[in-house]
């Protein structure tokens, strides 16, 4: 049987509603997952995500290389100018992905007050929604792999989320690395990991959050043209 193009979206936007609707009622976690791996379903073969197999080095164009996290059942998607990898868990009330995309920043924006403000700028949230609340910003200037670099900690609770438990929320989790390269400072990347929580979860993630710190770790510049 053949159907018209907007006859398939509108079929594939109820399945997606029916999904969420279905998560929503078992663990905001899941649907921030779900969430995160849409552009793998029936769309091109690089939006899709896939195990990673070995943990050699992802090398960018503009002079620097990372390597997956280290640990178990971890997928990997390239999407334009970003990699991605999101941790299969087994859990509903914990998450983990990371995430490093290529940057490029304007000669006014590499004067190191204005990088600062930058970072600052694209990291920090805003809670002008409301459901964003205790939220926590720390920069931290890191100049061991680039005059231009500086880590971050993004902490807060989001209670957008619909759960049965109306006190229910996720505790998120977000740090970062934002590096320009030392010898041709135009091109960077951010890098982050972010871990999601359920603030009525008892059970402990162990040290899950090493193998974001070793995707951190990983990012290495390489000169120019070698």
């Amino acid at each position: 049987m053949y159907h018209s193009r907007n006859y398939m979206q509108k079929l594939m936007k109820f399945t997606l509603q029916i999904k969420l609707n279905i998560l929503r009622k078992t663990s905001p976690i899941l649907v921030m997952l779900f969430a995160l791996s849409l552009c793998s379903c029936g769309a091109s073969y690089k939006n899709r995500y896939f195990p990673v197999k070995n943990l050699a080095q992802r090398e960018s164009s503009l002079g620097f290389s990372i390597t997956p996290p280290t640990g178990n059942s971890w997928f990997e998607k390239l999407n334009n100018d970003s990699l991605y990898y999101l941790k299969k868990t087994g859990r509903k009330d914990y998450a983990i992905y990371t995430k490093a995309t290529e940057i490029h920043l304007n000669p006014n924006e590499l004067k190191a007050d204005n990088f600062l403000k930058f970072v600052t700028k694209t990291k920090k949230l805003q809670t002008a929604s409301g459901n964003l609340k205790n939220v926590a910003f720390q920069i931290i200037p890191d100049n061991a792999l680039s005059p231009l670099c500086v880590r971050y900690i993004l902490t807060y609770e989001d209670h957008s989320v619909i759960t049965e438990n109306k006190d229910e929320y996720i505790n998120v989790k977000n740090r970062g690395l934002v590096c320009m390269h030392p010898d041709t400072l135009f091109n960077g990347v951010d890098m982050c990991y972010v871990e999601s929580s359920l603030h009525s979860s008892k059970k402990s993630i162990g040290k899950t959050n090493e193998e974001g710190e070793y995707f951190l770790r990983s990012l290495k510049f390489h000169s120019q043209g070698t």
